[in-house]
């Protein structure tokens, strides 16, 4: 059953943006003060309580009132702060005859015709605790886009919803919440998602519970017949219910829905960026993994066969779906340039500045520092995200019986999170043979041409993205006996295809 839902009270104090690109004008006729009413219907709430849930307007509320003349040309706008019972108190629009109202103002920008635009950030929210609704006063939408004169009362329609999210047994390996995403397959192959940041929250033995609630735009999200959902929790590891829906699924604004969940996947290590990569190359192109690391070539693909099974369509394994991966995402563990990753120890310590990479389907930039120890190169790396949480991680690069033939010449990559930024000098004093450390062996299977012919086995590799760098050749993750780096090649070859979950 869903419930209505209610408008939540503002308590920030800034003056309302009025045009989207504000242009310097002349100092223009002050108006006069006025006072105005403002009138909720009885289905909403100002102060959003989901026990209670009482109506009250509160001090610091504010509304936006946008001024149209007779003809209804727009003028300019005006904030009005809430002046007790439904009063709001504010200057008028000079010129204006009509009025539109929106609430909250800090919330919205109106450009120079009078249409309504939020920030990109305006859905990011933030819960502070288990239950806590606070972080909505911020979040919702009321509009009145019906015109009236200043002396008229003005009736605000909720244009937001709430979800509300009751998660139990969540495992305790999740650890301390960092934030919850909600995704909705809104159309077939296109996904949409939510994140509410969470605070103050940590999983354990005898903590397992969480209820979350999330401010959204109805117009927004919806499930398709057929179409997939997930809410996945991610803090010091990641756990998730996904699921599939028989009928289509649509929101309207002003009502509040509710989520129970408690069946959820085993928690894994999602702050390691190397975890996300599969264990083996594909074996074919319907779906099966390799079984052993096998350097012999008898595993390679050319681009477009790869690209049609696994670039939209995923092979499962373990619960987890399996992509072709981007080259942002092979920059991730792999820097795009062979200055890095230099097995020959004729380089210095090494910097990296500010890489585009992508962890787990989202954008990050990548900073690090690489030395090496004869062969093995060691670094200690930095993840920056817009509004995730920083990672931090070391990594060990090694090459392993790099000679032409053998079924067993290989690139090992091992990576450790940290909790802080490490020294290189850590690094290298690491213990690499703790649990902690993510695995990934790239077998040394050379590439085949494009009517079949082996090259290169045991000694070098090529794995494909799905970037096209130019005409028809594709970015490639390429590592041989002195260097790994990013090449392009052209997309009839076959190399080998290591995919990747997000």
């Amino acid at each position: 059953m869903k419930l209505k839902l209610f408008i939540i009270t503002l308590l920030a104090i800034m003056v309302a943006g009025c045009t989207l690109e504000p242009i310097p004008e002349p100092e223009k006729e002050v108006g006069k003060i006025v006072t105005i009413s403002a009138n909720i219907s009885p289905d909403t709430r100002v102060s959003y309580n989901d026990g209670t849930r009482k109506l009250a307007w509160e001090s610091g509320d504010k509304l936006l009132l946008a001024g149209y003349d007779a003809g209804g040309t727009y003028i300019d706008c005006a904030p009005f702060e809430y002046d007790g019972g439904n009063n709001f108190r504010g200057t008028e629009v000079k010129g204006a005859d009509i009025y539109k109202a929106y609430y909250p103002a800090e919330a919205i920008v109106l450009d120079n015709n009078g249409n309504v635009q939020l920030a990109d950030n305006f859905w990011q929210q933030t819960q502070s605790g288990n239950g806590t609704t606070a972080h909505l006063s911020k979040k919702l939408l009321l509009y009145d886009e019906t015109a009236n004169p200043l002396n008229q009362t003005f009736s605000l329609v909720l244009k937001s919803s709430i979800i509300r999210f009751d998660l139990t047994n969540v495992p305790q390996e999740v650890g301390t919440l960092s934030h919850i995403d909600w995704t909705e397959e809104t159309a077939t192959g296109v996904f949409k998602s939510m994140t509410l940041h969470v605070t103050g929250v940590t999983f354990s033995a005898t903590n397992s519970s969480l209820t979350a609630y999330l401010s959204f735009d109805p117009a927004a999200m919806k499930i398709i017949a057929g179409g997939k959902y997930m809410v996945a929790l991610y803090g010091e590891q990641l756990s998730f219910q996904s699921n599939t829906v028989t009928t289509e699924k649509n929101y309207a604004a002003g009502d509040r829905y509710k989520g129970a969940i408690n069946n959820w996947s085993p928690a894994i290590d999602w702050i390691n960026p190397l975890s996300y990569f599969a264990e083996h190359n594909m074996a074919n192109l319907t779906g099966t993994f390799e079984a052993d690391h096998d350097a012999t070539g008898e595993y390679l693909f050319d681009w477009n066969d790869a690209m049609t099974a696994y670039n939209t369509t995923p092979a499962t394994l373990g619960g987890k779906d399996y992509y072709l991966p981007t080259i942002q995402e092979w920059r991730a563990i792999i820097p795009e340039s062979n200055t890095y990753i230099n097995f020959n120890n004729t380089w210095s310590t090494r910097t990296l500045s500010n890489a585009a990479v992508t962890v787990g389907g989202e954008s990050y930039t990548m900073n690090g520092t690489f030395e090496n120890i004869g062969s093995v190169v060691y670094a200690t790396l930095t993840y920056t995200h817009q509004s995730n949480p920083t990672l931090y991680a070391i990594v060990r690069f090694r090459k392993e019986n790099l000679v032409a033939g053998n079924p067993n010449a290989r690139m090992v990559v091992d990576m450790k999170k940290t909790a802080t930024q490490y020294t290189i000098q850590q690094a290298k004093d690491a213990d690499w043979n703790s649990v902690a450390v993510v695995s990934r062996v790239f077998p040394a299977a050379g590439y085949r041409t494009s009517t079949g012919t082996p090259i290169h086995q045991g000694e070098w590799s090529d794995y494909w993205s799905s970037t096209v760098d130019s005409g028809s050749n594709v970015w490639n993750m390429f590592f041989n006996g002195n260097y790994a780096y990013s090449v392009s090649y052209n997309s009839t070859r076959r190399h080998s295809v290591r995919l990747v979950s997000r």
